[in-house]
């Protein structure tokens, strides 16, 4: 075996027991961190002290094999302090644990551990309590308006929906828009339902029609550009036409519309058009109260589909400005909610007040206008109507009266 190859073993068993021995007092964590950042120096010098050896002539080989030993003194001092550190860790270990203390009891054997009874399992958390109550009533008023929501305007739509979110029933009463009804806070003086909301707003409106049919929770206001853009937004609407008839040229509509008799899908304009028809029909307003009416169940049926529930947040926002409520938007989140996770249809019953007596009376806001047409509600259409309500709130499950008698 050659000189340099004995040197090239030796040199390599040297930087390895070095490197050893750092990795050995770094476990310990005995040593200040100073002291093996010194160390690490010392072994990096050793690794270029190794190369000079492996590859310099003697004289440099000499000088490479004296400044070798530098590094093992600094190990052999960090040998003593590591000696010292560890002996005092000792010392105070023994100290701990001294004859001077008080002796321990031994401690008896423990008892068997008695069987513990296993935890009953928790019942399961119930849904949290909804802060609205199971039944609601809504007054939506139909303005006659194409320039937004203006405040004071003809109501030529007037309903009362009476909700039941426990039996999924809907109760829809419709007052004709020539109702002569008493003008709130002026005694028996009377006016067309419609110009109430043309003077008195919506405010007056409500009292109006609490007055009819007692307390109503929320109101919905809306116009016309607004209720084309909710049947856009449903993607249109599906309607059963009692007649074949062709609409009256109206200015707020984009043609002259023919409805067959039977299923129609009806798009915004169309839609409008149908709902605002009377004067095709033998029976007038009447006949339209009860085309409003299938536009209203036409609707709840779209509304109520999972296809619309799942992006109801986004139709929302698309009809930003087009319409008005009191009802809270976080009824209308847990109706959403409750409507995917239980799904079924609802039993959507309406009923139009149109067994009136009719004729002409001048009315309180247009006196110079001379008589006018209106129709006198009847009471026992009136009282038919607030009975199917109570039904409604009580749970009671109702079935579509016959309003074609």
């Amino acid at each position: 075996m050659t000189g340099k190859r004995i040197r090239t073993i030796l040199t390599v068993a040297v930087a390895a027991c070095g490197a050893a021995l750092f990795a050995a007092v770094a476990a310990t964590k005995l040593l200040p961190a100073s002291y093996l950042a010194a160390l690490g120096g010392a072994l990096a010098l050793l690794a270029g002290l190794i190369a000079l050896i492996l590859r310099g002539g003697r004289k440099l080989r000499l000088c490479a094999g004296m400044l070798l030993a530098a590094p093992y003194i600094f190990l052999t001092l960090s040998g003593f302090t590591l000696a010292n550190r560890t002996a005092r860790v000792l010392r105070d270990a023994v100290v701990s644990i001294s004859p001077t203390m008080p002796p321990v009891a031994t401690a008896e054997p423990a008892p068997e551990p008695a069987e513990i009874a296993p935890e009953p399992a928790a019942e399961p958390t119930a849904e949290p309590a909804s802060q609205f109550p199971e039944t609601f009533t809504v007054y939506v008023s139909g303005i006659d308006s194409r320039h937004g929501l203006v405040d004071l305007c003809y109501s030529d739509v007037n309903m009362i929906f009476t909700v039941n979110r426990t039996t999924h029933q809907i109760f829809v009463v419709t007052t004709p828009r020539d109702g002569f009804v008493c003008v709130p806070g002026q005694g028996e003086t009377r006016d067309k339902l419609t110009h109430i909301g043309n003077f008195g707003g919506i405010d007056m409106l409500m009292e109006t029609m609490e007055s009819l049919y007692g307390d109503i929770d929320y109101w919905f206001r809306i116009g016309f550009t607004g209720f084309e853009d909710v049947v856009e937004a449903l993607g249109g609407v599906t309607v059963d036409s009692d007649y074949t008839f062709t609409s009256w040229e109206f200015d707020f509509a984009d043609q002259v519309y023919t409805f067959p008799q039977g299923v129609n899908t009806l798009n915004g304009d169309q839609a409008l058009v149908f709902a605002r028809e009377r004067k095709s029909f033998p029976d007038g307003d009447i006949q339209r109260g009860r085309d409003q009416m299938k536009l209203v169940k036409g609707m709840v049926e779209k509304v109520t589909s999972p296809d619309l529930l799942n992006n109801w947040s986004a139709v929302l926002d698309s009809l930003e400005g087009e319409y008005e409520t009191t009802v809270p938007y976080d009824l209308l989140a847990e109706l959403v909610r409750d409507q995917l996770a239980d799904g079924g249809d609802w039993n959507v019953v309406c009923y139009t007040l149109f067994h009136s007596v009719e004729g002409h009376q001048v009315t309180y806001s247009l006196p110079d206008s001379g008589p006018q047409f209106v129709f006198w509600l009847s009471d026992d259409d009136i009282a038919f109507a607030k009975d199917m309500m109570a039904k409604v709130r009580a749970g009671e499950i109702i079935e579509q009266p016959d309003i074609y008698s």
